[in-house]
């Protein structure tokens, strides 16, 4: 391979380790771009007449900022400073429910207070709307009476006052639900981690020949200020990290750039 003239053909991988642990805490391998910046700043010292007769640099820095084509658990935590919580959690269960002989079955189990763990049912009016014209039907916790539905969370059972909703009306109920999966909270208190990363690229000298490379920043702290976007197009994670010197091994390296066949 021929490092005096080479280009980078492709950003692979960045993964991010615990710099505790050695814990792996992070993958982003669909990276739509990135760009590892340096700066430093140069103050001119200055002579006879104002010209300049040296010039005294400071104050160096990296940052790397880039675009994840896929959303990453691991950059989410990373950039927050959260943990990933595996589990059982509570969400607000959004539930369309079709009634027979006054009738019906949630999807999902709802908790909460005795007798109100549903607490409200919404019939769509005429138009289809269920809020600016639609009916609500009131939970009880005894044998419902006209207006009002009773619930079973040991059956998921509803139970409607005869003749309040007709058979093959689709209703909506907004209930929580203990579902198992994952968790990233975002703590006030909290902010961007540091991690050790490795980034991985693909090289290829003049003569074409190809190579790998990987860039290794010890301490690369990660910026929390980025966007979820989304909408007509798929949602991507942007992200952003500064590198640091390692104080406390004594090094002031903020990469270190190995190319290797």
């Amino acid at each position: 391979m021929n490092i005096d003239k080479f280009t980078i053909t492709s950003y692979d991988q960045i993964t991010g380790f615990d710099r505790t642990n050695g814990s792996l805490d992070m993958i982003l391998d669909e990276l739509n771009d990135f760009t590892l910046s340096h700066e430093e700043e140069k103050a001119d010292i200055t002579g006879k007449g104002g010209r300049i007769i040296s010039s005294l640099k400071k104050s160096k820095k990296v940052t790397g900022k880039g675009t994840n084509g896929m959303l990453s658990g691991g950059a989410l935590a990373a950039m927050l400073g959260a943990e990933i919580n595996d589990g059982e959690h509570v969400i607000r269960y959004t539930d369309a429910i079709t009634v027979s002989g006054n009738k019906a079955l949630t999807s999902e189990t709802a908790i909460g207070e005795v007798g109100n763990e549903i607490g409200t049912i919404y019939i769509r009016d005429t138009n289809n709307a269920y809020i600016s014209g639609g009916e609500r039907l009131t939970q009880t916790s005894g044998t419902p009476a006209a207006g009002e539905f009773s619930y079973d969370p040991d059956t998921k059972e509803i139970t409607f006052f005869a003749g309040d909703v007709e058979d093959g009306t689709e209703v909506i109920a907004f209930y929580d639900a203990e579902v198992t999966g994952t968790k990233i909270s975002n703590d006030a208190s909290h902010y961007g981690k540091t991690l050790q990363l490795f980034i991985d690229v693909t090289c290829q000298d003049s003569c074409d020949n190809l190579f790998h490379g990987q860039i290794i920043i010890d301490r690369a702290e990660f910026n929390g200020t980025f966007d979820i976007t989304g909408g007509s197009d798929p949602t991507t994670l942007g992200f952003e990290f500064s590198s640091l010197p390692s104080l406390c091994t004594g090094k002031s390296d903020l990469w270190d750039f190995v190319l290797f066949d």
